[in-house]
């Protein structure tokens, strides 16, 4: 009970036993989960050529190194024979020959992330799902309606569990709009933030941001996590490692209890102040894990990322 004391006499006590700092027991354990769930995003993108060999391999090496998955796009991609393997192989066919190898010698140690965006008919762009070939697909609500609504609605029949791909804050919105108000998405509700790359046009199927600094990669951080904060807090958020920015902003994403995404897919720099490369996607995650440890979190397990984002565990 307090003690009930006259002013002067209470103030003359507390200078006579005046304590600059309180007991640090005061402040509470920051709301930080321990598990941190690393995803790789293996596609050389910024590489002339690759070979469906070299995907096997880039991701046989971040799996072994403790990422709980793998994400696999072939768009744009040309192999060592000329052709575009997002658009010259059957989707199942191209995503088989990297998975098979992968599932042999993992089994189901590793969640697959297959895009289902290339198909000369929407059924062969939903191919791999159907197939059973991938856990998580990801898909921008910035995409064209008549694309992207039923591609949910595919994905959610499936059993694959949609990732929103965000570019930018407006994506939030028409999640929100078209996909969450209207109930074709299911909770629990997994966002993908991918911003800071550059864009060639005005207008795209998605738009973008324009990240200069670590200021400017904060703010759009702290902005887009707020808004997904806002419509559902229990959200699964997770954040790549994209252009310029590199691992400033899954570093900044770790440190705020999110999950990340690595890999040389959305960015070819090791640092955002120089030119140097990364050498490969292991060294990346390596980079991206040695951090998170630093900061007090450990990689989740495949088992233990499909529980965050309700998928069966195996």
């Amino acid at each position: 009970m307090t003690e009930k004391l006259p002013l002067w006499e209470a103030a003359k006590r507390e200078m006579e036993e005046y304590q600059f700092l309180a007991g640090p027991e005061l402040q509470p354990k920051w709301d930080v989960s321990e598990k941190i769930a690393i995803n790789a995003a293996v596609s050389g993108r910024f590489e002339t050529t690759t070979s469906l060999e070299e995907y096997v391999d880039a991701a046989s090496s971040v799996i072994e190194a403790g990422a709980c998955g793998v994400h696999i796009d072939f768009s744009w991609m040309t192999d060592k024979q000329g052709r575009r393997l997002d658009r010259d192989i059957p989707p199942v066919e191209a995503y088989s020959a990297v998975l098979e190898p992968l599932r042999a010698r993992f089994g189901n140690d590793f969640v697959p992330n297959l895009n289902v965006l290339h198909g000369t008919t929407f059924d062969m762009c939903m191919s791999p799902a159907r197939a059973g070939l991938t856990e998580v697909a990801p898909c921008a609500p910035g995409h064209p309606e008549a694309f992207m609504v039923p591609a949910i609605e595919a994905l959610e029949a499936a059993g694959v569990k949609p990732e929103l791909a965000v570019h930018s804050s407006g994506e939030i919105e028409l999640a929100k709009r078209k996909l969450i108000d209207t109930g074709i998405l299911k909770k629990p509700y997994n966002w993908l933030l991918l911003y800071g790359l550059p864009f060639n046009v005005g207008r795209t199927l998605v738009s973008g941001t324009w990240v200069s600094d670590a200021q400017d990669m904060t703010q759009h951080m702290f902005l887009m996590v707020d808004q997904i904060r806002k419509i559902d807090p229990t959200s699964v958020i997770s954040v790549c490692a994209a252009g310029r920015a590199t691992l400033y902003m899954t570093t900044l994403a770790t440190m705020m209890g999110l999950h990340i995404r690595i890999g040389t897919e959305d960015t070819p720099w090791k640092y955002p102040n120089s030119d140097e490369h990364l050498k490969d996607n292991l060294e990346m995650f390596n980079m991206a894990r040695d951090i998170a440890g630093l900061l007090g979190r450990t990689p989740a397990t495949a088992n233990e990322y499909r529980a965050l984002v309700g998928k069966p565990t195996r």
